[in-house]
């Protein structure tokens, strides 16, 4: 589905019925594929939307050979767009790396908008100043040699380094196929350049779950584990054999924990004939 924003030309998904909706945010360099097995599982009991962020998938980003730095808060502003334009709020909002930060951006900014936070191989904290100048570098290189290099880079770190299923490696450098190098270094600058949300973890008062996988490169779960203590009540799931990807690489693993918390939090639980048998 497509829609337009203030502008943006966005794509997105939106399966299944039920409020409150469930919103899945996807990371970098990816696009709302890397969802798709949680909207296939889940739409028969949950309206469930994955948006393209600007610039990455489907939907519309920076054209030209310039390119400023998307902030996380704008990323936000647009989901924002999006989820008032469908009539729905408050909803469940799951972020994965980037989308996670984007996530933490939403709960500042939107919190009468949001019901439920799940926090997927993220962090809270900002880039090291060496990791934000690696990222503007990046930037500049994508935009004079195209986006080839950085999604083979970050496709190698997306799955568990024992994972040695071709198929799924390939999927995953599918999933980043659409983004463009303005999409991705506007990503890139607004990444290096977000403010640390640590400080604002204290102020989320909704149901929290923080996911990552044990085999993680990109973001340890020592990160999650962080997210989880800042977080009141947050509840922490660390997810064996999986890496950053870890939705996609171990989905009924983690459609079995989600769905878990959301029953818990008072959301109604998936049915098993969706999920499969959760032990």
């Amino acid at each position: 589905m497509r829609t337009t924003l203030d502008s943006l030309d966005m794509a997105y998904t939106d399966q299944g019925q039920g409020l409150p909706a469930l919103v899945f945010v996807h990371g970098f360099p990816l696009s709302r594929g890397a969802w798709q097995k949680q909207v296939e599982a889940l739409a028969p009991s949950y309206r469930v939307i994955a948006p393209d962020l600007r610039g990455l998938g489907e939907s519309q980003g920076p054209t030209g050979n310039m390119a400023g730095a998307t902030s996380m808060a704008r990323y936000a502003e647009d989901l924002a767009l999006l989820i008032r334009s469908l009539g729905l709020g408050p909803v469940t909002l799951a972020g994965h790396s980037m989308g996670g930060y984007v996530a933490l951006a939403f709960a500042e900014r939107f919190p009468e908008l949001l019901c439920g936070l799940v926090l997927v191989a993220t962090r809270a904290g900002a880039d090291t100043p060496e990791g934000a100048a690696k990222r503007r570098a990046t930037a500049t290189k994508v935009l004079a040699e195209g986006t080839a290099a950085v999604i083979e880079d970050m496709a190698s770190k997306m799955l568990a380094a024992s994972n040695h299923d071709a198929a799924m490696a390939q999927q995953v450098r599918a999933l980043m196929a659409g983004a463009t190098p303005q999409g991705l270094a506007s990503a890139l600058l607004g990444m290096a350049d977000r403010p640390d949300a640590t400080p604002r973890l204290a102020q989320i008062k909704v149901p929290t779950l923080v996911i990552t996988g044990a085999d993680d490169t990109l973001i340890p779960p020592s990160e999650s584990e962080l997210l989880a203590k800042g977080i009141r009540g947050a509840e922490l799931e660390i997810i064996p054999g999986a890496g950053h990807l870890v939705a996609f690489e171990q989905p009924e693993a983690f459609n079995r924990h989600l769905t878990a918390w959301l029953a818990q939090a008072g959301r109604p639980a998936a049915s098993a004939l969706a999920l499969g048998d959760p032990k």
